[in-house]
């Protein structure tokens, strides 16, 4: 009965040690950059050091896992590190990003990256790199918003464009 005890207890410990390590691998989420300055560091601290630093407030980021104050994250670069959670806002965001080539893109006789009306018409053109927030997905399009600043010249006051874009130009959508 004594032997039988230890192990009751090895097989609790283990089955918890597991449903952490599935919470922990399933608890990934999409979130932003909150400044314009925002230092990437090799580890969860600011003892290691700074291999990047962003200089693009919104940018989206993927939330791999937590480590206290601290996440480990991924840039549409492709770029892993680490980020204090103070540095991070829950405001989600998309990234426009053109994996095809020119070939591709003159094949399907499509010239720029296009944002349409609920009726499919064009009502705007958009360049890769571009940031917009993001509102959801259904099939192949999504909903984003940009946000038109105001230029000296050009416009009288600022405003946002409400607009579908397909799906496969987007960074931070799954």
């Amino acid at each position: 009965m004594k032997s039988f005890i230890p192990c009751i207890l090895f097989i609790l410990l283990y089955i918890v040690n597991n449903q952490a390590a599935y919470a922990n691998k399933n608890s990934s989420y999409w979130a932003s950059l909150k400044y314009n300055k925002t230092y990437l560091r090799t580890g969860p601290s600011k003892d290691n050091k700074v291999i990047w630093v962003y200089k693009r407030k919104g940018l989206p980021l993927k939330i791999i896992r937590k480590k206290n104050e601290w996440h480990e994250v991924l840039f549409p670069s492709g770029q892993k590190g680490w980020i204090n959670s103070s540095q991070i806002s829950k405001k989600r965001n998309i990234i426009i990003q053109n994996n095809k080539s020119f070939s591709e893109m003159a094949l399907s006789k499509q010239k720029q990256i296009t944002i349409t009306d609920k009726n499919s018409k064009t009502i705007a053109y958009v360049q890769e790199g571009v940031i917009a927030t993001f509102h959801n997905c259904k099939k192949d399009l999504c909903k984003i918003e940009l946000k038109i600043k105001k230029e000296k010249y050009f416009f009288k006051n600022s405003y946002k464009l409400l607009g579908y874009i397909k799906k496969e130009y987007l960074w931070g959508v799954n």
